[in-house]
């Protein structure tokens, strides 16, 4: 790091613990108190990689583990769009709009771009990794959903509909959410 680039550092280092603070607006609108955090999120979707790859030799989970932290870090600079709105925006929109946003933050740093690639490869969902950091972060969303309910929250069905769609690259993974919804019901 040369005196140059703590600057960049530094305000990625911002970005990131704003993202601490920045509530999922998805848990709000449905009428979750104390909605986790985009940072909660991430954190629960990074610990989830690294327990369903300790023993999978398949995937890269070095991969794995920098998909998981760097897919949401682009939220910093245009909120955490929920569902609602990417249905109205186009998932086009969005990734362009998130793509931008990484670009910004991160390509001011020497290795940004390894970044920006990183992040690429997991919203085109171009590879086993990718695809598998999509599927769980499906699948951390029910385990917070389920979360939710267990507390007292009523308005998540939605969540659990075809909650095992997309999911048949990853029989571990559609085991594990068909475990999580008959959960709800015991």
């Amino acid at each position: 790091m040369t005196d140059q680039n703590i600057p960049a550092y530094a305000r990625l280092a911002e970005q990131i613990v704003a993202l601490k603070l920045l509530p999922r607006v998805g848990w709000l609108q449905r009428g979750v108190a104390n909605a986790e955090s985009v940072a909660e999120h991430s954190f629960g979707l990074a610990a989830l990689a690294l327990i369903f790859t300790a023993a999978d030799d398949s995937v890269d989970r070095e991969r794995v583990l920098a998909m998981a932290l760097v897919h949401d870090i682009a939220e910093a600079l245009i909120g955490d769009l929920p569902f609602s709105a990417r249905r109205l925006i186009g998932e086009a929109v969005k990734r362009d709009a998130e793509r931008r946003a990484l670009i910004e933050l991160c390509a001011p740093l020497p290795g940004g771009e390894h970044l920006i690639r990183l992040w690429e490869e997991y919203a085109a969902g171009a590879t086993r990794e990718a695809r598998l950091v999509k599927a769980l972060d499906r699948v951390e969303t029910l385990v917070q959903a389920l979360a939710y309910e267990r507390a007292g929250n009523r308005l998540l069905d939605e969540f659990w509909i075809d909650a095992t769609a997309g999911l048949e690259e990853f029989p571990d993974l559609m085991a594990f959410v068909a475990w999580l919804a008959a959960q709800r019901n015991g």
